[in-house]
């Protein structure tokens, strides 16, 4: 994040901590109410490193495909391709339920999985 971008976070709550009006910092910082109201709510006068923008990346990816799924799906699908019994999403499906991996992921994920390129497969 630029530095100053840090000093215009600065300079808005260093103006409202003197007790000036919102709307008249706003107007001249031209900024929104909201964004004053973000950095606001962030100041720590204890941490100097409170100016600076925080990741907006989620933490965790709750329904994201296991690894060890997507390995599973592409090697039944070569492994049916190979037995020559096709290697379509249904046989996939029923071999995955048939293994006990649950959830079995749906025929969108599937489809997903097969047409990523896959580490030693081509």
């Amino acid at each position: 994040m630029s530095q100053r971008q840090e000093q215009r976070r600065k300079q808005a709550i260093d103006t409202y901590l003197a007790a000036d009006n919102v709307e008249d910092i706003c107007r001249q910082l031209a900024c929104a109410k909201s964004w004053l109201s973000k950095w606001r709510d962030r100041y720590d006068a204890q941490h100097p490193a409170w100016t600076q923008a925080r990741s907006t990346r989620p933490k965790s990816h709750p329904t994201q495909t296991l690894e060890s799924v997507e390995r599973a799906v592409v090697s039944l699908h070569l492994t049916l391709l190979h037995n020559g019994t096709g290697g379509g999403v249904t046989a996939i499906t029923h071999a995955l339920a048939q293994q006990g991996i649950e959830p079995v992921p749906s025929r969108r994920t599937l489809y997903r999985i097969l047409r990523r390129p896959h580490k030693g497969v081509k």
